[in-house]
């Protein structure tokens, strides 16, 4: 990593964090991110649930663009279809208005590799589990992309981790009418298996569930039990599902 006087500066400053005291951040590059961010405060917080002018970005990294339910996004970031991936974040925090133009977000600017990487190092130590609002925001935007582009380039989407539809433990996955695997962001090697009698931890046969309940009100709410991939425990799972065509597209949250 190559550094700059002013990079340098920071990391200077945040050396002195972590030896007078860790309660700051976990490592020197969070303390030297927090510092970073002390450009943003003036609109941003990262403490849960606190509003600004900007959106809070507490669990910002991993999270689908213009997800929380208590901020008035611009269309144009609406229409983006963005997850915030890192690679993502780097473009916007170098130059938003030409990543996404139409933004409502004066142009800050942060262009120094090095500070980018203090910046999210700081955003991902900020972290907690994404809930039913993003769930319900991946499923329109993955059930609009399969009625717009067509199932070949919608599921292959899908299958990808870096396509758009993969949010933290979030992800996208996709029946037919008879319970085939078409997509499934979190393992793509499902893809075409059968799974119409598969069951939870308690036995309940979720897909069938998912079947029925598409077929008779196009879609709705299917709680099971499963393991969590990030905590590595079974937890109590909810998935919303909809039926677009001859597919049942879903995506699942942990209620804990």
């Amino acid at each position: 990593m190559k550094l700059t006087s002013r990079s340098c500066a920071i990391l200077a400053i945040a050396l002195g964090l972590a030896v007078a005291g860790r309660a700051a951040a976990e490592t020197v590059e969070e303390a030297a991110g927090k510092q970073v961010f002390h450009r943003c405060l003036a609109c941003h917080s990262v403490e849960p649930g606190k509003l600004g002018f900007g959106p809070n970005l507490h669990g910002i990294v991993g999270r689908p663009a213009a997800s929380l339910p208590t901020f008035v996004y611009s269309d144009a970031l609406k229409q983006s279809g963005l997850v915030w991936t890192e690679d993502n974040l780097r473009h916007w925090i170098a130059g938003n208005t030409t990543f996404v133009p139409g933004t409502r977000m004066r142009h800050v600017a942060i262009t120094d590799r090095a500070e980018q990487d203090y910046l999210l190092a700081y955003l991902k130590a900020q972290s907690d589990i994404m809930g039913p609002a993003q769930a319900q925001i991946l499923l329109d935007r993955a059930a609009a992309f399969l009625e717009r582009e067509g199932p070949v380039r919608a599921f292959a989407a899908f299958n990808d981790p870096k396509g758009g539809f993969v949010a933290r433990e979030l992800y996208v996955f996709v029946f037919d009418m008879n319970g085939r695997y078409l997509a499934s962001g979190a393992n793509p090697a499902l893809t075409g298996t059968d799974a119409l009698s598969l069951r939870d931890a308690e036995g309940k046969e979720l897909v069938r569930d998912m079947i029925n309940l598409s077929r008779a009100a196009g879609g709705g709410e299917v709680d099971y039990v499963w393991l969590n991939r990030v905590s590595n425990r079974v937890e109590q799972k909810r998935s919303f599902v909809r039926r677009v065509g001859d597919y049942i597209v879903g995506v699942g949250y942990y209620l804990d």
